[in-house]
């Protein structure tokens, strides 16, 4: 295969326009036409191109070079390489390392190289605050998706989210159902009794009573509430016989969901904008399609 055809072949690979390889290359989109149609790059240019279509100078000549490398597998035996209880923190490590090369521009990527590690602290104080209040995150976003990241030892946060075709609002609930979630979450005692349970080991079922001594709640308001968190899938219910008659005990459902939830949830309230690194190049809104009324 000649060079033209191989640079035709990887750019249609990787979904790019002819214009979008000649920016990346710094060239005119008539240049890469012309590499394509049986001419050739200038000699100093074939580094960069390989580098931009991911290849290396033989695979950008089309030459043999053995068995491509398995990413996924060589990522699996590196973390093997560790010990079990290290093995997230270094996914964490290895996916912070990667924010360079979600298309930051080159410039701002240089910037970037060296610094994106795991420091030691993701906890920054304000200087009329006594004790450290405010996380240093870290986002990339743009019309693909977001990433938002804390890279902190003391609190390692790792959210990537890419866009789907046809948009976020497609996987969204209904409205009225974020609604009745919210609106039960804001009653008195409700998040005290959901956290409670959450120091709960995952697989019990709790009695009524339990959870109200826990919570210093009334019996009838905990088992209102609890019900509550039945109907919005919060909880899981269990008929129990015992002398007395029939009883109720409750067990979490979902329970992975909820710190994840109330990251994001103080995500969302952070006042100041403190971030390690922050990247918005992100255009189109954050939901396409009819607004909801």
């Amino acid at each position: 295969m000649i060079i033209s055809e191989r640079i035709a072949e990887l750019r249609k690979e990787r979904g790019m326009t002819q214009e979008q390889l000649g920016l990346k290359v710094g060239v005119s989109s008539q240049a890469v036409s012309k590499w394509e149609n049986g001419g050739a790059p200038d000699v100093e240019l074939l580094p960069v191109i390989a580098d931009v279509l991911g290849v290396s100078l033989d695979g950008l000549f089309g030459r043999d070079t053995g068995p491509a490398t398995d990413v996924s597998h060589t990522v699996i035996q590196y973390l093997r390489s560790f010990p079990a209880e290290r093995r997230m923190m270094e996914l964490h490590r290895l996916l912070t390392a990667s924010m360079p090369g979600l298309g930051i521009p080159d410039r701002l990527a240089r910037e970037l190289d060296g610094l994106v590690s795991v420091s030691e602290t993701a906890w920054f104080a304000m200087e009329d605050q006594e004790e450290p209040s405010y996380w240093m995150r870290s986002l990339i976003a743009d019309d693909s998706g977001t990433m938002m990241m804390v890279t902190a030892e003391d609190f390692p946060l790792f959210f990537l989210l890419p866009e789907p075709e046809g948009g976020y609002k497609q996987n969204l609930a209904p409205v009225e159902e974020y609604r009745k979630l919210f609106a039960l979450l804001g009653e008195e005692h409700a998040l005290e009794i959901l956290l409670w349970m959450a120091h709960c080991k995952a697989d019990t079922y709790i009695s009524t009573a339990a959870v109200a001594k826990g919570c210093g709640c009334s019996v009838e308001e905990t088992e209102r509430l609890l019900a509550g968190m039945v109907d919005c899938g919060l909880l899981a219910s269990l008929d129990i016989q015992t002398e007395d008659g029939t009883t109720k005990a409750w067990q979490q459902k979902n329970g992975e969901a909820l710190v994840p939830f109330l990251y994001l949830a103080r995500w969302l309230m952070q006042k100041k904008y403190l971030y390690f690194y922050g990247w918005n190049a992100r255009e189109k809104p954050w939901l396409t399609g009819e607004k909801n009324v």
